[in-house]
């Protein structure tokens, strides 16, 4: 019998072994390349030995697999869907390219990062002196790495890959992920001579979650042609910005074949009816299946497929970029500004923020402090507005004066011109008391913090945003005003795509309460270990 007095020692030593062994195995981050290019004997293992590659290279994994007569269409059609799925359900943090360039020998590879190590497998051993060779030609500092894994089965039911000389496919590509590189890498393996994309712009992104946070549609295109030439530079690429769903395809009948997802499958039969109604003929279609997304929260925030927008989604409370040493004002205290346009919920966030422990100014309620009778504000407001924005207690009628300036934006202009020096000269005279009185983080919350230019005045720059159309609604509900006047107000206000241009960190209420407390949360550790950082 199994003796329990020895068993739990014995147990423990084996894990103990078990732990050593993947540690000394598993390479460190400094041993591990930024970027490296891996060569594969047959392609029915590419994913296998990806996977194996993975624990050597931080940033980007270039894969080659050898020209060989298992390496057919079909083959490299099954491993582009296998290594990009994989990727993103097992080894997240890289970039993979797998490359489709049919010939040519190593020499001829050319690749838009820098290669830091070549890895290969065992069956490649044969192959070595000619890799050393090509390392050579790298940098001195390349490294040469082995990585192997048992071969698979072919698989025997692949199915029949038809090329055509002119591919066509388009989507948004906004922060290309594995499920754009499926759709890209398929074109690519389909065409014999050109590939044109069109990369969504304007108002066709309007629609999308958190649109505000898609690149710029020529960062995209230029990610687009990157990967594309990398896994094939070979064939000739179009791609430009597309103004609406048909883009060339409708009219020009070169266009033989296009690649779309399961759910533009609608989008690519409107294509071809717009083609027929020309007089051309239809396109083949290809339809390829949604990646799903492993890492995708079970909740309504996020898809099941990978997709930009859960991408979007997980940038909500990190930094979209670096804040920058301000040196026209103090080190200390740390001064978050905090922007967001009318019906946005900004308060809401403020108060989490405030349970964080900030401090608090609001410039709003400064406004209307020095609005009180008496002050010089009440004043000039009553002169320049007429004094039936005056109550009879003497108070500014901010619902009358809201009527006024919402409606006309010269009047608006005119408000703002008399408001704003005097709010941000109380404001800085508040964070100084508060930084006096042992306050680290003073939060400036103001809706006009980005038109008035008040972000100038702090550390780091918070936006809130939700869609225009919510914006709206909570106004009618919380106003009770129509519908017409609530977008005036939210209209007269700066646009989500400049608070955003401008921000450091960006908010977005709109889903669960959990959901924006985790976006705080997120921020606030972000920028407790920046302050950590601090003298």
């Amino acid at each position: 019998m199994f003796n329990i007095g020895y068993g739990a020692p014995l147990v423990f030593l084996l894990l103990s072994v078990i732990v050593s062994y993947y540690f000394m195995m598993s390479p460190s981050a400094d041993e591990m390349a930024n970027n490296g290019l891996l060569f594969i004997s047959k392609a029915t293992k590419a994913h296998l030995v990806c996977e194996r590659a993975s624990k050597f290279v931080k940033r980007v994994l270039y894969v080659k697999i050898k020209d060989n007569s298992e390496n057919t269409l079909p083959v490299l059609s099954k491993q582009i869907e296998n290594v990009y799925s994989k990727a993103s359900a097992q080894y997240g943090h890289l970039d993979i390219r797998l490359m489709l360039k049919p010939s040519g020998t190593i020499k001829d590879i050319k690749t838009n990062y820098p290669i830091d190590m070549i890895l290969y497998d065992s069956e490649l051993d044969r192959d070595i002196d000619q890799l050393k060779s090509y390392i050579a030609t790298l940098n001195t500092g390349c490294k040469l790495q082995s990585v192997d894994c048992q071969e698979l089965s072919p698989d025997n039911m692949l199915e029949k890959i038809q090329t055509y000389e002119n591919v066509a496919l388009g989507g948004t590509f906004d922060r290309l992920h594995n499920g754009h590189k499926i759709l890209l890498s398929q074109a690519a393996l389909r065409a014999t001579k050109l590939v044109t994309v069109g990369v969504t712009d304007v108002n066709m992104i309007q629609s999308k979650t958190l649109h505000e946070l898609i690149q710029p549609v020529e960062v995209r295109i230029q990610e687009v042609l990157n990967f594309l030439n990398d896994i094939n530079p070979d064939l000739e690429y179009n791609v430009f910005p597309l103004k609406d769903l048909y883009g060339p395809t409708k009219d020009d009948p070169k266009y033989q074949l296009i690649v779309v997802s399961e759910e533009t499958l609608r989008g690519a039969t409107k294509i071809n009816e717009k083609r027929v109604e020309n007089g051309l003929q239809p396109m083949d279609v290809h339809v390829i299946g949604l990646a799903q997304d492993v890492h995708a929260q079970s909740s309504q925030e996020e898809e099941n497929k990978i997709s930009s927008s859960n991408q979007r989604i997980r940038l909500l409370g990190t930094f979209l970029r670096q804040p920058e040493h301000n040196p026209n004002i103090p080190d200390w205290p740390y001064v978050i500004g905090l922007a967001g346009g009318i019906g946005s919920g900004k308060s809401n966030v403020a108060e989490k923020l405030k349970a964080k422990g900030a401090a608090f100014i609001n410039c709003d309620v400064i406004a209307h402090e020095l609005y009180k009778p008496g002050l010089p504000l009440n004043r000039t407001i009553s002169e320049n507005f007429g004094r039936e924005v005056i109550t009879d207690a003497g108070e500014v009628d901010r619902k009358k004066l809201g009527q006024i300036v919402f409606s006309d934006k010269e009047q608006l202009n005119k408000l703002n011109q008399l408001v704003w020096p005097a709010v941000i000269e109380e404001a800085q005279r508040r964070v100084r008391a508060l930084g006096e009185l042992g306050h680290r983080v003073v939060v400036m919350e103001a809706a006009v913090m980005v038109r008035a230019e008040w972000y100038k005045y702090c550390h780091q720059l918070w936006a809130v945003i939700v869609p225009r159309d919510e914006a709206i609604k909570r106004i009618q509900a919380r106003d009770n005003l129509s519908a017409e006047d609530a977008a005036k107000r939210v209209d007269s206000q700066v646009t989500n795509e400049d608070q955003v241009a401008h921000a450091n960190v960006v908010f977005s209420p709109q889903w669960s309460y959990q959901h924006t407390q985790g976006q705080v949360d997120r921020a606030w550790k972000l920028l407790e270990g920046l302050l950590a950082s601090r003298k």
